[in-house]
């Protein structure tokens, strides 16, 4: 979990960080290394933001980590006096701030034109917008700029909790932030008519029920999709590490179509609670907020189950703890057969 820059040399008593790097197992030289380690030369004196979270392929930590996260202390406590880290959750902030007022700003130009097609621009414009952030972030910060990917991310053990709490903190911020700056963009009258740019529905039309269960299954949708796409490392060594970003921006744009026009007066699926409370400041309305940040969260719960119980390396993992648990049979056997 940390970066290029952090891993030094550890004292022998510190036995957490001891467990952890002596269960670390090289996974075999793959086609895809030799290309990568000109670019890992190229880029090891850079400040890149190096953890298995991050959405830039290149740049992750390899080996495959037999001690499981939940017991390793430096994944809890490891890196909150780690200023690269801090540094990474300022570039969240304001990329996430960036992302949130241009996603307004798109909603409200929608809107302005009068397009009947809404959800195909909004899906459309979801792929070219956030594929064309995490391009510009994954190198500083991973690319993230979600509160609900970041969490999922440290329950499936891809994100240290110190990194995790700063970048959810620093999104949250940014969103707020970005909230503040549509609302003095379009006015209140404005900001009231379009919602606020979304995270909105009609209680005559839908249950609180009905969209939070559709906010929690899409946002299960979306990151096994993200996951699968963007941070699992069997993809960038079949696909390619420049594929990851578009594919994560190709989902998104996917599962916001698909549910932007189920019910009269809802607006899909949101996905990303830092957004839906921008919007929520825009409007000057924090009604149903609790749907857009408990519905992801949930979703994030799901997919931390899944991922732990069948992570990328399970096969390695189960040669590996296969080796060790086989006894070795004829020691100790001191008897001689009889002939």
């Amino acid at each position: 979990m940390e970066s290029l820059q952090e891993k030094k040399p550890q004292p022998a008593g510190d036995d957490a960080t001891a467990t952890r790097l002596q269960t670390a197992v090289d996974l075999p030289p793959s086609s895809s290394d030799t290309a990568a380690s000109g670019r890992r030369s190229a880029t090891s004196k850079m400040d890149l933001a190096a953890f298995d979270g991050s959405f830039a392929p290149a740049v992750r930590p390899r080996g495959v980590r037999l001690t499981p996260w939940y017991r390793s202390r430096d994944y809890f406590v490891g890196q909150w006096l780690d200023m690269s880290v801090w540094k990474s959750a300022v570039v969240e902030m304001v990329a996430t701030s960036c992302l949130v007022f241009l996603s307004g700003q798109i909603t409200a130009t929608i809107e302005g034109y009068g397009t009947p097609q809404v959800g195909g621009y909004i899906g459309i414009s979801n792929i070219i917008l956030l594929s064309t952030f995490i391009y510009a972030t994954a190198p500083a910060s991973g690319g993230h700029l979600n509160p609900m990917i970041t969490f999922s991310a440290i329950l499936t053990g891809l994100c240290s909790v110190p990194r995790g709490i700063l970048y959810m903190s620093g999104q949250t911020l940014g969103g707020a932030l970005a909230g503040g700056l549509l609302l003095g963009v379009w006015g209140r009258e404005r900001a009231t008519s379009l919602q606020g740019g979304g995270c909105w529905y009609d209680p005559s039309q839908a249950s609180p029920g009905q969209v939070y269960l559709n906010e929690v299954f899409s946002s299960f949708v979306l990151l096994f999709l993200s996951f699968g796409v963007g941070l699992d490392p069997r993809q960038a060594a079949l696909f390619g590490p420049r594929m990851g970003p578009l594919l994560v921006g190709a989902s998104l744009g996917l599962v916001t179509f698909s549910s932007s026009g189920i019910i009269p007066g809802y607006a899909g699926a949101q996905m990303n609670p830092s957004r839906c409370l921008a919007f929520g400041i825009a409007r000057r309305n924090m009604s149903y907020q609790w749907v857009w940040w408990f519905g992801p969260a949930v979703g994030g719960l799901m997919m931390a189950i899944f991922y732990n119980l069948i992570p990328p390396h399970h096969t390695e993992l189960a040669k590996q703890k296969s080796k060790e648990a086989v006894p070795d049979t004829m020691a100790g056997h001191t008897d001689i057969p009889t002939v």
